[in-house]
Order: structure tokens, then sequence, then C-alpha cells
């Protein structure tokens, strides 16, 4: 990885936490002065790496793990902020990262609305998080994992 590489993927993340949202590849190519084609090279170049995910067909980041770009049933709450996650791992992920807050989901199996919590590093909270694809085989589908 290139030091613009790591610049920008360290941007998509500054974004994501700073707005609870993705960069459009054209703020990105503003924000360091490049031009838009240039950026998009980056995006598919950290995408390659597996250090962020693009939307299919598209030059516009999906995920930087563990922030979601699209709305999920996934979701992180800190005082008045919300971002997406991408499953259970990543939307407590997010709680480690950020700080205390909630994290709402539901179960896949029964649909029922499920609430945990962190508060000084320890969460709290009932539910069982299983992950049916092997961590091993997760970027084969990383959409689907």
């Amino acid at each position: 990885m290139t030091d613009f590489e790591r610049r920008v993927r360290a941007a998509v993340y500054d974004w994501f936490r700073d707005r609870a949202c993705a960069p459009a590849c054209e703020e990105l190519a503003a924000g360091f002065g490049v031009p838009r084609d240039a950026m998009a090279a980056t995006l598919h170049a950290l995408a390659g790496a597996h250090t962020i995910v693009l939307l299919p067909g598209k030059d516009e980041v999906w995920m930087a793990h563990p922030f979601s770009a699209i709305e999920t049933d996934h979701v992180v709450t800190i005082g008045p902020r919300r971002w997406f996650a991408n499953c259970a791992w990543d939307g407590l992920a997010i709680l480690a990262v950020l700080g205390d807050g909630t994290f709402d989901t539901r179960s896949p199996a029964t649909g029922e609305p499920l609430r945990f919590t962190s508060q000084g590093g320890v969460v709290s909270g009932e539910g069982v998080v299983h992950f049916l694809v092997p961590a091993r085989e997760f970027w084969n589908d990383i959409g689907h994992t």
C-alpha cells in the first residue's frame, strides 16, 4: 500500500467517524486535490487490498469495516449521532472504537429487537452472535457475510 493510499484510507475512516456516512469519490478527490479518476483508481486499489468495499460496479465506498455507507438493521447510537454497521460484530466494534452508546439490531431468527449497551467499555444486553460463514471465507462474498 502506498503512502497516498494510506492517507485516503484514513480519510475514509475519519469521514465515517465524523459524519456517520461515506465520502463520495468526488469529495475525496477535491479534498486531496487530485482528479476524480485518480481517486477512483485509489479506491479500487484499497478495495483490492480488502481495506474497504466499494458498491458493486461503482467508485463509491460501501463499507469501511466496521462502518456501512448504506442503511442496515444494525444501528449504533452515541449521543445524538447514529452509524450503520454491517453486522452485529461491526456494531459492537463501532462502540469499541467510538465509545459508550447503544447498538440496536434484530434477531435474524425471530425479528425480535435486540439492544446492547456499552458503558465504560462493558457491554450489556442479551443475545447470541452466530457467524454462518467461517471468518476465512468472509471475503468470498463480503456483501453477504
